[in-house]
């Protein structure tokens, strides 16, 4: 067989159906620009407003967290560090999703100003 007269085949223009498996789970900008205003661009733990450039995945990308609005809040950088290390501050953010947040990821109860 003769390399030059093979014909190579152009790549398809359309996109993908499935995302790689590298970008599974991960917030798309869109979603994370709703995060933060859903959380008033403050962490939803201790209220700082330093936060990490990504929201945290409350249910793990490694234990099948999606990269949906509802899987990701706001979190600082002190908070995040402890949300990877003890069990349960964990357990608190998978609680606040739960008591704050509808199914499409949105606050139950908007706050009220008086």
């Amino acid at each position: 067989m003769d390399f030059a007269t093979v014909n190579a085949v152009p790549k398809p223009k359309h996109s993908r159906r499935v995302p790689k498996r590298v970008d599974r789970g991960k917030f798309t900008s869109k979603t994370i620009k709703e995060i933060l205003e859903r959380d008033n661009y403050q962490c939803v733990r201790c209220g700082s407003y330093y936060l990490e450039s990504v929201p945290h995945h409350v249910k793990f990308k490694s234990q099948g967290g999606t990269g949906h609005k509802r899987n990701g809040v706001s979190i600082c950088i002190s908070c995040h560090r402890e949300a990877h290390i003890k069990k349960e501050v964990r357990e608190w953010f998978e609680q606040w999703v739960e008591n704050n947040l509808d199914e499409n990821g949105d606050r139950k109860y908007e706050k009220l100003d008086f």
